[in-house]
């Protein structure tokens, strides 16, 4: 076992490097990234970073974009979109190896941020770096209020960057608050450092769900009032709740535990029934009284916001058949959730429970070992086509994922 946090860190950097190499040594632009990022940088420079794209305002690909465009030639743009994702990745372990962050077993759930299965597109792209990013709202509901200066901006700066970089705030804001109210609350002693100056009080407790809950209006409003729908499917389909629970009991169950051809001979029924109860089982336990109930209570409240949130969002209901590859990203932190909650009962005190906990952690690792390395794309030689980008001059770019291309519009002559 890795004692040090801080060596977690690189091990769990190095395994996220060792899972998609190709994404570091051989970069290239991933959807979005070209398409809408790089593009709108390049047409409207820093007023991108106030544009909204599918409903809300993504900071981080905005700000990588820009930094990528005023540094550094086109040939290498790709190359900083991907590197720029590994540090904020890296940043994350990082804070969640801080003393701050009061968790049981931080070693093992840093891990599975890496190590839970899956196809791969939320790691080392801007596009979906989200996903990823959004456990830096998680781990804040577990990190200890700020006793100096530099501990307080440096948390109002995360909480307003992730904030504003997806609508993981409009998710999350319930339990900020919930979070503010217990602090506030006569009965607990969880407002931060001893002080008799009531300004210092109220800023240790309301000063962070209100900045979260500013990001959430903001975001919200967007959500709102731009014409981008809630969900990606907008037909008169009928909600098929059985599909719903056949897709969400496949992705957070039979394939993390049994493998992608468990999923693909299994009927629905078998995935919904499944999953159902598994995830029905494990929260009820999850919720039991005893000691750690305030840790996992969250993350089961977590859970279910952002299950919810998501189903809606991808409306797996319509789906003919689950492929495992459409719409992943919609259940990648619900996954890590699920692994999360497992894991703290790997040392729970019946025996059973331990056991059992210990044994599908380990089961689940075996069954992925051997695809743990996503396989390499084509490489569609970024260097040798960008050069329309860098003369301004409209040309189409052929991109990941594979069928994916970039048509660039080229722009207008200086005067």
């Amino acid at each position: 076992m890795v004692h040090s946090p801080w060596s977690m860190v690189l091990l769990c950097s190095a395994l996220l490097a060792l899972r998609k190499p190709w994404a570091l040594h051989t970069p290239q632009f991933w959807a979005e990234d070209g398409e809408i990022f790089m593009k709108q940088d390049d047409a409207w420079g820093a007023g991108a970073f106030l544009t909204p794209y599918n409903g809300y305002l993504h900071l981080l690909p905005r700000l990588i974009a820009w930094i990528a465009s005023h540094t550094a030639d086109v040939a290498w743009w790709p190359a900083i979109y991907n590197w720029s994702a590994f540090a904020i990745s890296v940043a994350l372990f990082a804070r969640m190896a801080s003393p701050r962050v009061e968790l049981p077993a931080k070693p093992w759930l840093m891990l599975a941020l890496v190590l839970v299965v899956g196809t791969g597109e939320v790691l080392l792209n801007v596009t979906n770096l989200q996903w990823f990013a959004a456990f830096f709202l998680v781990l804040h509901l577990f990190t200890a209020r700020p006793t100096t200066l530099g501990q307080r901006l440096g948390d109002l700066l995360i909480l307003l960057v992730i904030g504003l970089n997806g609508p993981f705030a409009i998710v999350f804001a319930p339990l900020f608050a919930w979070r503010a109210w217990r602090a506030a609350s006569p009965r607990t002693t969880d407002q931060g450092p001893e002080t008799k100056d009531p300004k210092t009080q109220w800023l240790n407790v309301w000063l962070e769900p209100l900045a979260v809950g500013a990001c959430a209006v903001v975001q919200g409003w967007l959500v709102t009032h731009t014409n981008a729908p809630l969900s990606l499917h907008e037909g008169p389909e009928k909600f098929r709740l059985g599909m719903m629970l056949s897709v969400i009991g496949s992705r957070l169950i039979t394939w993390p535990v049994f493998g992608p051809a468990a999923v693909k001979a299994w009927p629905l029924w078998a995935h919904a029934i499944l999953g159902s109860g598994v995830i029905g089982a494990l929260v009820i336990w999850a919720l039991r009284a005893d000691p750690r109930r305030a840790v996992r209570a969250p993350l089961v409240v977590a859970f279910t916001l952002i299950t919810v949130a998501c189903a809606y969002r991808s409306r797996a209901d319509t789906w003919q058949d689950d492929n495992l590859v459409n719409g992943d990203r919609y259940f990648y932190i619900s996954r890590v959730l699920v692994a999360w909650l497992v894991i703290l009962e790997c040392d729970a005190r019946p025996r059973a429970v331990r056991y059992a906990a210990r044994a599908v952690c380990v089961v689940a690792i075996l069954m992925h070992a051997p695809r743990f390395i996503l396989a390499a794309p084509p490489d569609y030689k970024w260097a040798e086509h960008c050069d329309p980008i860098r003369r301004g001059v409209p040309a189409n770019i052929y991109t990941l994922p594979e069928g994916w291309w970039i048509e660039y519009p080229g722009r207008p002559p200086k005067k």
